[in-house]
């Protein structure tokens, strides 16, 4: 695998051979100062350009950066909408030597917008001296902020609504669709009552890393096993169970952080549990 020496070499050398590319940024994890960097990490970088068509033309130019295993160009796909503004590409890239670049350029009248965007920036190469000053790179916009007492009513009743979805799912024997709003809807709201739980055990706001990676970092042993307890989703049998180690840890968690915020507690999760057990006695 070519270096971060080497890479940032080819992407200054390109952008300054180029008149096209006014201004180069780096994004992500390679300017966030809260992660540990490894060798997996990609090169998440932008040219802001005089105009985006003519490179669009052909991908030849692609061909600078190396070997390329697999691409994918989300703005020119008709499957999934994409992301960005109109008028933005991206390139995202794979290359042989195990390297990901996202590669993503944006005209250049649109770097206000594009500065706004995301606190993850880091400029690398200002030809016109247009870029104004940032403020240090941070992802705290992301962390978990203390909740309001309706944050919290929200989340519950969210949880326990859907947690009847999974039950009338796994009664009527439809794995795929208990297991869809098992994943979709119920982990995101225990994930969100968990970190208000980590939050209020180790002051707000907390980060718990994208995609809550670091969250079983904050949770006690028997939490953890709790948590990886409700990922067994293979079969009627382990979706119940998951479902009911969900229901206790999310309960659990609840009750805490209304403790220690002070707030009362939302919904009563026994009566929830006792509608499903009513559902299960109906047949």
């Amino acid at each position: 695998m070519r270096t971060s020496a080497e890479m940032f070499t080819l992407f200054h050398s390109m952008a300054a051979s180029d008149e096209r590319i006014r201004v180069m940024t780096l994004e992500g994890s390679r300017v966030n100062p809260g992660i540990t960097p490894d060798v997996w990490q990609d090169y998440d970088i932008t040219f802001l350009v005089t105009e985006v068509e003519s490179f669009r033309k052909s991908d030849d130019w692609l061909a600078a950066f190396g070997d390329i295993v697999l691409m994918q160009q989300p703005e020119a796909m008709e499957l999934f909408p994409p992301d960005f503004p109109a008028g933005w590409f991206s390139y995202l890239m794979l290359f042989s030597d195990g390297v990901k670049i996202d590669l993503t350029l944006v005209p250049v009248t649109d770097i206000r917008n594009y500065l706004s965007q995301d606190p993850l920036i880091q400029v690398l190469l200002d030809k016109d001296g247009i870029c104004p000053e940032l403020p240090p790179p941070s992802d705290e916009r992301f962390w978990v902020q203390r909740p309001g007492a309706a944050f919290v009513r929200d989340c519950a009743n969210e949880f326990l609504f859907v947690s009847t979805y999974v039950a009338k799912g796994l009664l009527r024997g439809e794995l795929l669709f208990a297991n869809w709003h098992f994943e979709q809807i119920l982990r995101v709201e225990l994930h969100r009552m968990l970190g208000y739980l980590a939050g209020v055990r180790n002051h707000f706001p907390l980060n718990t890393g994208k995609h809550d990676k670091w969250l079983p970092q904050f949770l006690s042993v028997q939490e953890r096993a709790e948590l990886f307890e409700t990922y067994r989703l293979e079969s009627i049998e382990s979706c119940w169970n998951a479902l009911s180690a969900a229901m206790q840890l999310f309960t659990d968690a609840m009750r805490e952080v209304c403790d220690s915020l002070a707030y009362e507690v939302p919904l009563d999760t026994e009566k929830v549990k006792r509608y499903i057990e009513t559902l299960r006695h109906l047949i």
